[in-house]
């Protein structure tokens, strides 16, 4: 299944593929909030008299500072990562050594800050942010090196306060305690992070999953190589995954499939390029607590399924949301023994009533959707098993067709070129497999 900005996965009894990333989240480095100033002493920002430094001024400084702590990143060095910080405001100051932090244990291919001509309007100016103050947007780069074919580029804030010309960052929010922030933003941005990396995978870990990273990477590594075996075409193997229980990173994902992220085992995202996209710089991949909690087989089955969703790409674009999912549910449970291979026993009880379609596809996350999932799944184990895998692959070769894609309308017509019945007869065949297999 599919979701636009950050997208989201399925549920914890059985994945789904988000197509679109949502949501905007207006935290950036950090840990909840400054208080809010209140009183007359407030100045709508691009009202307030300029006392000291123009605005070309102001930029050309704010730019030697940004340029200055993406240096700083790259030398590990956070004392000059902090030096034109305000040191008296001791809650700016753990933020900002965090982000740091976090920044460094990041394979950075690129990082760096361009602060452009326009500023964050509309902003209350607290009167102990000073008499000169600037608040530019900055546009943030960041690329990961091996893992995002693109940078990536947020509008972010930081705020300057200029006293007799020199000046220094004195906020990193608004004064209402809300971060200058863009798009959705990466873990990093948003807690305390711990890395682990593996050849082909950039785990990201907060405070409370942090003991897992090596179950965690192990896993999907091991996913990867069995992915890989299976697919009739090569890709990148590579994959940024993020184990998270910290609730502001949760809250950064919306839109979510049966609309509740608890439900979820494990998910997968594009990361846009710029902010709305269209441009993916790579596909990312969360893995819940929930899930690494389960253990073996189920936490390498779901890992496979959201695996299966980034190795494919673009090849299922368009077709009808059984095929992308009964896929990924069957490349999930591919390595598994017959014998330990589970179905929802609500599942077994469906199938042994009349089944008259497949799964319609803006349906497919109803209420159903256990269902949905497993008589996918049953289809297309359906179809490798009587005519070869082979033929499961010319299937969703025909229902992507060529990028136009296959509508749930259209799908008899590529059935029946494909595998001589129609979407009717192939959903009575994967109820009767699961009956045979389960009942």
């Amino acid at each position: 299944m599919r979701a636009t900005d950050r997208a989201v996965h399925q549920p914890s009894r059985r994945p789904s593929r988000l197509v679109a990333l949502a949501a905007v989240l207006t935290l950036l480095h950090g840990l909840a909030g400054c208080s809010d100033d209140s009183g007359n002493d407030d100045t709508a920002l691009g009202q307030k008299e300029r006392t000291q430094v123009t605005a070309t001024q102001a930029r050309a400084q704010a730019q030697r500072i940004v340029n200055q702590r993406a240096r700083a990143v790259r030398q590990q060095n956070l004392d000059l990562f902090l030096r034109r910080v305000d040191h008296s405001d001791k809650a700016l100051m753990a933020r900002q050594r965090r982000y740091f932090r976090n920044l460094v244990q990041l394979p950075l291919a690129k990082l760096r800050f361009r602060v452009t001509d326009e500023e964050w309007q509309g902003l209350r100016i607290p009167k102990r942010w000073g008499a000169d103050v600037h608040v530019p947007r900055v546009r943030q780069v960041i690329q990961l090196e091996n893992y995002d074919a693109v940078p990536v580029e947020r509008v972010v804030g930081l705020v300057f306060s200029f006293r007799k010309g020199r000046a220094r960052i004195v906020s990193d929010r608004t004064a209402a305690g809300k971060m200058l922030y863009e798009g959705t933003p990466a873990p990093w941005d948003l807690t305390r992070v711990t890395t682990r990396e593996e050849p082909g995978v950039l785990g990201v870990f907060d405070a409370a999953t942090s003991a897992s990273a090596d179950t965690v990477t192990s896993v999907v590594r091991d996913g990867i190589d069995e992915i890989s075996r299976a697919l009739p075409f090569s890709w990148s193997g590579r994959v940024v995954v993020y184990s998270m229980q910290n609730p502001r990173v949760l809250a950064s994902f919306t839109d979510v499939p049966g609309g509740n992220l608890e439900h979820l085992g494990a998910l997968t995202f594009p990361t846009y390029a710029e902010n709305g996209g269209p441009q993916v710089a790579s596909t990312r991949m969360l893995v819940l607590p929930s899930s690494v909690k389960a253990g073996q087989p189920f936490l390498g089955r779901i890992t496979r399924h959201e695996l299966s969703h980034i190795a494919v790409g673009v090849r299922d674009d368009g077709a009808p949301a059984w095929v992308s999912e009964g896929l990924a549910e069957y490349l999930g449970a591919r390595e598994i023994p017959l014998r330990d291979r589970i179905i929802p026993t609500s599942a077994l009880d469906r199938a042994r009533a009349e089944v008259a379609e497949m799964p319609v596809s803006n349906e497919f996350n109803n209420t159903d959707q256990e269902w949905h999932y497993a008589l996918s799944w049953m289809a297309c184990d359906y179809i490798a098993a009587s005519d070869g895998e082979s033929r499961l692959w010319e299937l969703v070769d025909a229902m992507h067709n060529g990028g136009q894609g296959t509508s749930d309308r259209q799908q008899d017509r590529v059935l029946m070129q494909v595998l001589g019945y129609d979407g009717a007869e192939l959903a009575r065949r994967a109820a009767a497999r699961i009956r045979d297999l389960y009942g």
